[in-house]
């Protein structure tokens, strides 16, 4: 388990060297804030959030998967199929789930105010890609060791999934130029830049859609899925109406966004 852990974090950390190189060879937007201050402010909720989850859950998604293994329990487990098969469908499945947990987190009030702390960011680059409230974070780790549970899903695809949807975040998040073209390709099988910062719009019509993380397919089936923001992405305003002052955007303060009254809701 120890090995998994290590390749899931080394994945992670050659991810994010790669993505803050690439946004300062060629940034897609002009930046306009400090991206190291944002940055540590993002890291920081990162070290806070897995120190938290080391504390306070005794079973976090990849325990549950060697526990599901060893003693043969989930509904996968009981079906007769080719091993990377059964990794496939387990790994679709989990990232369904994020894609609904996503969906459903703006559309009710209380989860709406953990998670509008991913939007009160000042710039979009790939350290928002982790950027979430360390309860959002709670919630999310039950969510996905419940499913784990449920479909019997392996250690294998549980970091096979974790990897994906962490490289994933990074890069949908970053402040990086692809072409048009690439942009059109990419899309049908990947999350772009492109694609999600057309969520971190200001305007709500635009923020409720393009749920997904990793991959596009769930917002093209279930209908939440906008080709491009309005007034083009250079100049497309970020964030939400009601913006906190800006000491609640940056680390400790963020933590307060979720406590702190605000008229706007997610729905």
């Amino acid at each position: 388990m120890k090995n998994l852990r290590n390749i899931r974090i080394g994945a992670f950390l050659g991810t994010l060297v790669i993505m803050i190189i690439l946004q300062k060879v060629k940034p897609r937007r002009k930046w306009e804030f400090s991206f190291w201050k944002r940055g540590f402010s993002n890291i920081s909720i990162v070290i806070l959030n897995n120190l938290l989850i080391f504390l306070v859950l005794p079973l976090v998604p990849i325990k549950m998967a060697f526990i599901v293994q060893e003693k043969g329990i989930g509904l996968l487990n009981n079906i007769n199929i080719f091993k990377w098969i059964k990794v496939l469908i387990e790994v679709l499945l989990l990232d369904m789930l994020v894609y609904w947990q996503h969906r459903i987190f703006h559309k009710i009030g209380f989860l709406w105010k953990l998670h509008k702390m991913h939007h009160v960011d000042l710039e979009l680059d790939s350290t928002t890609g982790v950027r979430f409230h360390p309860i959002e974070i709670i919630i999310s780790t039950l969510l996905k060791v419940g499913l784990i549970a449920l479909i019997g899903a392996s250690p294998i695809s549980v970091v096979i999934f974790e990897i994906i949807l962490n490289s994933a975040s990074l890069f949908n998040h970053a402040n990086i130029y692809i072409s048009l073209k690439a942009d059109k390709i990419l899309r049908k099988v990947l999350i772009t830049p492109d694609m999600h910062r057309v969520h971190h719009s200001i305007h709500m019509n635009e923020r409720n859609s393009n749920f997904g993380f990793s991959v596009p397919w769930w917002d093209f089936i279930f209908k939440s899925y906008k080709a491009q923001p309005k007034g083009g992405h250079v100049n497309m305003k970020l964030g939400i109406e009601d913006m906190p002052e800006e000491k609640y955007t940056y680390f400790p303060g963020m933590l307060l966004v979720p406590f702190i009254t605000n008229k706007y809701r997610g729905k």
